[in-house]
């Protein structure tokens, strides 16, 4: 919806508001009422009606505090009648997908739908539905297949075209441009010109296209990618699939790029890596867990994600394709799910022994709402990537979820409470997505420092006691929240009662900008720490003791061995995100006049690419750097330095946003410029630099493909699908280490050379 008439919605929430709280009204009144509420929202141009002032609770962003309650997740209820559409026309073969589009019909009823298939080649297609369940193919003539136009092919430029995605926008000045395709071609095949990349065309009624004239606008190297409009932001966003070493294998990750002009796509930049609770499920050799895909859209205030987890069980290729759900504020930064006993919940499994998405499935660009839930269209596929089953089918499915309830936060038995942050913009009616048919639901407003206002106890609240997804919020004395310019808190109390999602106004946010809390290590007062609550995770022969001939005083340090064939490094926990600003800062003190590692995330061999980090140094004076810097494939560092002295010094090295300062007892000793962009290893190994534009994408920052490394380098082997390389430890750390310090913000020189005079937790 692109610009809602506000009367109308004024009026469905006056309905929704006296409908639920009547225990004795009929169901059927109540899920009119509140299935019919649409929040205005007029000027964020989103056509897929899926933008609100909406707050999930899918993650701990607005939570400041729960008792006694719990979150849970909520996969997709997949429809009875799938599969929906099936491959039963000659040009499609046995199997077609839905990496693409599903909108709305044209004239707002029905729905089309943008999919491909595949026999011996690729091909683009298009079809209709009333209903979403029983789709038509009509004959297009517009693309010929055995001489015969008679067909629902809409597009093709060779047979290795692909991934059809459709971009509508209806507020677009020029008619022709408002539907935009982006799709991936090999270019392996005839015309010879054709390069690989995702290409880019315009259309005025999303059948007949244009080739923009620069193609292809994204050139990385990734042949799968989910990309949408962004109502937030007010700009193109994709998420393409690229290579990236995470911890001992060449990987699938997730990439982020985004431009405000559809035919020019800045490159590919990592965002999203498995972890280590991805690889729990693995027993064999190379078996491992790899991301195939993104599906990111703007949703609500935030942004959802369903991620495509690829478990690749022959240690090659094959295995299941199934997806999880992320949460993001800025559509950059991902949360995933909470792990329960080392699992986190689909969002969308894969079916059941024998059933026909047993092996894959695959999500398009984005969903659709529809009322009061979600509508998603689905690929899925009877075998397993990589399987050689010729026999094999794939088809498309429809799956519902309630509106907003990706997942929820639960009481059941004991009363139990979540409050949130303190929120600016706070105002007007509230509205709260909740079930609380077997219990209750209250809140109560309180102050910035915790006080419940007058009036606004749960006392006084009015209970919830029914299902809905629009309920208004009341007190005995007030019918909205207080109209003032401080920060708020809302307290929810719930009893058998789960809740999904609040609205409050517009533009609500936290008063307090989140900052993530730096990793401050010192070890005096990290070793009377339980193991699982430490900062970090010694590997190898590190030890912690004692200093008496002191770096500063009689204090724990982490001294490691002279021995550079004994393993030994500090692996520093939840420190994969550096982001845009950054200062990493160690006092260290070593005899040895060698290269050495400090801060690391480098598989060991060959060049480093977007993923891995290095910050090392020489002392000797000789011909290397004194300090040396590496991100995004990219080198700053300074000139020969000599401080082999056997005393203590402070190394540290800053960035913000590409800008680079390296410093040496808070002097600085070098700086330096890294261009935005990315440097990519592909399948075969082959590092591949992308930065076209340099200016496109500052605030995605360094995004690692693990943890950072104290000391050393990430764990031994490296596999490139068959190849395997063991890499000899090299430039390992030598002499001990104080405390360490990585701060989310530049810090100034005075400011680094306070650090070790800090407080250390």
């Amino acid at each position: 919806m692109v610009n809602p008439e506000p009367m109308k919605y004024v009026l469905l929430i006056f309905i929704s508001a006296f409908l639920c709280p009547t225990p004795g009204r009929a169901e059927k009144d109540r899920q009119a009422a509140v299935s019919a509420f649409v929040p205005d929202t007029a000027g964020l141009r989103d056509a897929s009606g899926l933008i609100s002032p909406w707050q999930l609770l899918v993650d701990d962003y607005l939570v400041e505090k729960k008792e006694n309650v719990q979150r849970v997740y909520h996969p997709f209820t997949k429809s009875r009648q799938n599969p929906v559409l099936v491959a039963d026309k000659p040009w499609e073969g046995r199997m077609v997908y839905l990496y693409g589009t599903v909108l709305r019909g044209a004239k707002g009823k029905g729905y089309r739908i943008w999919y491909h298939s595949w026999s011996h080649e690729y091909r683009s297609l298009y079809a209709t539905s009333q209903d979403g369940l029983t789709w038509e193919k009509p004959g297009l003539g517009i693309i010929s297949y055995n001489g015969s136009k008679a067909n629902n092919i809409f597009f093709r430029r060779t047979k290795e075209d692909h991934l059809p995605q459709v971009i509508y926008m209806p507020w677009e000045k020029d008619p022709g441009r408002r539907y935009k395709l982006l799709n991936y071609d090999y270019g392996r095949t005839k015309p010879d010109h054709l390069v690989s990349g995702f290409w880019g065309a315009y259309s005025a009624d999303g059948m007949h296209w244009t080739d923009v004239a620069h193609n292809p606008v994204l050139k990385d190297p990734g042949d799968v990618g989910n990309f949408v409009w962004d109502g937030h932001t007010q700009r193109y966003i994709g998420y393409p699939k690229i290579f990236a070493p995470v911890r001992g294998y060449n990987r699938r990750t997730v990439g982020f790029t985004a431009t405000k002009d559809f035919e020019h796509w800045p490159s590919t930049q990592l965002i999203l890596a498995p972890d280590e609770t991805d690889d729990r499920w693995a027993s064999l050799k190379n078996q491992r867990t790899e991301f195939y895909g993104l599906s990111g859209f703007p949703y609500a205030s935030g942004y959802i994600g369903f991620l495509w987890i690829f478990h690749i069980t022959d240690g090659l290729n094959d295995g299941p394709i199934y997806c999880e759900l992320v949460s993001s504020r800025d559509g950059i930064s991902w949360v995933r799910e909470q792990a329960v006993n080392s699992e986190r919940i689909p969002i969308l499994p894969v079916g059941p022994k024998g059933a026909w998405d047993q092996g894959m499935v695959f999500t398009p660009n984005h969903p659709l709402m529809d009322k009061d839930s979600i509508r998603l269209w689905y690929g899925g596929s009877g075998v397993t990537h990589g399987s050689d089953d010729d026999s094999a089918r794939s088809s498309i499915g429809l799956a519902t979820l309630r509106k907003d309830g990706f997942a929820s936060i639960d009481a059941s038995g004991a009363v139990g409470t979540l409050t949130t942050k303190p929120l600016k913009n706070l105002r007007g009616l509230l509205f709260v997505n909740a079930n609380a048919r077997a219990g209750s639901l209250k809140v109560e407003v309180l102050t910035e420092n915790g006080k419940v206002l007058s009036g606004f106890s749960s006392g006084e609240c009015n209970v919830i006691q029914c299902d809905g997804t629009a309920l208004q919020i009341s007190w005995q004395k007030h019918k909205r929240l207080p109209d003032t310019d401080k920060a708020l808190r809302l307290r929810f109390v719930l009893e058998n009662a789960s809740l999904y999602s609040f609205m409050g106004g517009k533009g609500v946010d936290l008063f307090y900008p989140a900052r993530k809390q730096g990793i401050r290590l010192g070890f005096e007062k990290e070793k009377n720490k339980s193991p699982e609550s430490r900062a970090y995770r010694l590997v190898g022969n590190v030890v912690i003791e004692k200093d008496t001939a002191a770096v500063s005083g009689n204090k724990e340090i982490a001294r490691f061995p002279a021995d550079p064939l004994q393993q030994a490094k500090i692996e520093l926990l939840n420190s994969d995100q550096p982001g845009d600003r950054f200062t990493l800062e160690a006092v260290i003190k070593t005899t040895n006049d060698k290269q050495m590692r400090l801060f690391s995330n480098y598989r060991g061999t060959g060049e480093l690419v977007s993923g891995e980090l290095l910050f090392d140094f020489d002392p000797s004076g000789n011909q290397n750097p004194g300090l040396r810097f590496i991100a995004n494939g990219q080198t700053v560092q300074s000139k020969p330095l000599k401080f082999d002295d056997g005393r203590a010094h402070q190394l540290a090295v800053t960035y913000d946003r590409g800008e680079v300062i390296l410093y040496l007892d808070a002097v600085v000793v070098g700086r330096g410029q890294l261009k935005y962009g990315s440097t990519h290893l592909s399948t075969g190994g082959a590092v591949r630099p992308y930065f076209e534009q340099p200016e496109a994408l500052p605030e995605v920052g360094i995004r690692l493909a693990g943890n950072l490394y104290v000391g050393g380098d990430v764990d031994g082997r490296f596999v490139n699908y068959k190849d395997e390389t063991t890499p000899l430890p090299q430039a390992q750390f030598a002499g001990l280490i104080e405390g360490l310090h990585i701060e989310y913000e530049v810090l100034t020189a005075s400011e680094i050379q306070n650090l070790s005079g800090r407080e250390i937790r």
